[in-house]
Formats: C-alpha cells, sequence, structure tokens
C-alpha cells in the first residue's frame, strides 16, 4: 500500500535536496527553476558528469538526489510537486503518481523532439563514458 505525499515538504530538508536537469532545454530551464528557492539546482550540461550520482542518465529523466535517495522521472515530480514551492498545477498534475506517470513521457518526447530540432544532443552521444 503506497503513502499519500504530504500536502506540503518542509522547506528546511527540501534545502538539501539537488534537482539536476538540463539547462539546454528551456521547458526543463523554466520549469526547474520554480524550485530554486527549496532546493539545489544543477545543470548537467554546465556542471558535467562529476555533479551526476552513479548510474544515473539526466538525458532520460529529470533527477531528484535527496540525499538518501535519487528519484527520476514521473517520481521526481511527484516529490516537487509536494514542496512549498509548488504551485496548485504542479500539486494537480504531478501530485497524483498514475497522473505523472502518463504524463510524463509525453513531456520527454517534447523535450526530445525540441532538442533534436535546434540541434543539440544527448550529453551521453557526444562521447562521455557512461
Amino acid at each position: 500500500m503506497a503513502c499519500a505525499a504530504p500536502e506540503s515538504v518542509a522547506t528546511e530538508r527540501t534545502r538539501a535536496w539537488r534537482l539536476i536537469y538540463d539547462g539546454a532545454c528551456p521547458f526543463c530551464r523554466w520549469y526547474c527553476r520554480r524550485f530554486a528557492d527549496s532546493v539545489m539546482l544543477v545543470d548537467f550540461r554546465a556542471r558535467g558528469d562529476a555533479q551526476l550520482p552513479t548510474g544515473c542518465d539526466p538525458d532520460r529523466a529529470l533527477l531528484l538526489d535527496t540525499g538518501a535517495v535519487v528519484v527520476s522521472g514521473a517520481e521526481a515530480l511527484r516529490m516537487l510537486a509536494a514542496t512549498a514551492s509548488a504551485s496548485g498545477l504542479d500539486r494537480l498534475l504531478f501530485g497524483n503518481p498514475a497522473v505523472g506517470r502518463r504524463l510524463y513521457p509525453l513531456l520527454r518526447a517534447l523535450r526530445g523532439a525540441y532538442l533534436r530540432t535546434v540541434g543539440r544532443h544527448r550529453v551521453r552521444a557526444k562521447g562521455r563514458n557512461s
């Protein structure tokens, strides 16, 4: 049985969280900056692989490193939706795990299409080691 996320996660606890996102994507950048007062933002393209948790690929999903666990994709958005910085729309769309799981692949596909359209490539595709 899954537990529901608390309505608002304490800001003190979330300040230690790292939200790892793609700074080359204007959609990712816009969304993640909304949480700048609650979590530490890490643009993986600007900071490099040294900032990444072991075994994680930020090209495949948004990453949220809480210090205890690294979550990605829809689960990361669900946890962000429970923070004090989240809007009502965040809570509506991503606070419900089932809705987030359905919506996140669409958002990821749109991001990928945008990056291909403007000629940006996946970081891993540039020859970096996994």
